[in-house]
C-alpha cells in the first residue's frame, strides 16, 4: 500500500525548453494537437521559453536547479525528461559549438533526471510552418499556392508569402493566429523522425 501511494504521488513530468516566442507558440499548439489525437493521455508537461539559444548554456541548468526541481519536489512529482528544442540555423553556419549539448546532458543526468532529448528544428521554426503551405495560404486568403518563394531561408520565404497577401509576417506571439490555423498533422508527418523522441517522452500514441 505504501509503495502504491508513493508511486501515485510521483507522476512523471516532461519539461520542454524552447529558444524563442514563435517556438513557444508552435510547440504549445503541437502538443495541443497531440493531446487531441493521442489514444493515450499525455504526461504532464511544461514549456519554458529561454528567450535565446545562448541561454541554453547560461540559464537552463540554473532554472532547473533553482526553479523547476524545487517546484517538482514541493508538488511531489518527478521531472522524467528534459527536452531542448532549438533552431539549427545558428549551428549550421555560424557557431557550431555555441551550446555544448553533451555537457548539458551530463549535468541534467547528475540532477537525477532520467532522460535528456533534443529536437533540432531545421533550419528554423519558419521552415516547419512552411510545411503546411495550403494552411498558410488559406489563412492569408490567397487563392493559389505559389510554386516558389523568394528567400534563402524559411523566414525570408514566409515574408515573401505574406507580401503576396499585402501583409507583414511578424515573429513572436503575433504568430498565434497563423499557427492555430495550421494543419499540425501535415507538419508532424513531415517532421516525424525529429519529433519521435518528444512524442515518446510525452506518451503520444497516434491512431
Amino acid at each position: 500500500m505504501a509503495m502504491a501511494k508513493k508511486k501515485l504521488m510521483n507522476p512523471s513530468h516532461v519539461l520542454i525548453f524552447v529558444e524563442g516566442d514563435t517556438d513557444e507558440v508552435f510547440f504549445k499548439a503541437l502538443i495541443d494537437y497531440y493531446a487531441s489525437v493521442s489514444s493515450n493521455k499525455l504526461l504532464p508537461y511544461d514549456v519554458c521559453n529561454l528567450k535565446g539559444v545562448t541561454r541554453y548554456s547560461s540559464k537552463l541548468l540554473a532554472k532547473l536547479k533553482n526553479e523547476y526541481l524545487p517546484t517538482a519536489k514541493m508538488g511531489s512529482y518527478k521531472i522524467k525528461t528534459v527536452c531542448c528544442s532549438y533552431d539549427t540555423d545558428v549551428f549550421e553556419v555560424k557557431q557550431p559549438q555555441i551550446v555544448k549539448w553533451d555537457a548539458i546532458g551530463k549535468s541534467i543526468k547528475r540532477m537525477g533526471i532520467d532522460e535528456f532529448i533534443r529536437v533540432g528544428v531545421k533550419s528554423s521554426i519558419e521552415d516547419w510552418i512552411l510545411d503546411d503551405m495550403h494552411g498558410i495560404c488559406n489563412f492569408l486568403r490567397l487563392k493559389q499556392v505559389p510554386s516558389s518563394l523568394k528567400g534563402i531561408n524559411g523566414y525570408q520565404k514566409l515574408l515573401d508569402l505574406y507580401n503576396k497577401a499585402c501583409k507583414t509576417y511578424k515573429k513572436g506571439y503575433e504568430t498565434k493566429e497563423l499557427i492555430n490555423a495550421l494543419d499540425m498533422s501535415a507538419i508532424r508527418n513531415k517532421r516525424q523522425d525529429v519529433l519521435a523522441p518528444l512524442e515518446e517522452a510525452l506518451g503520444v500514441v497516434m491512431p
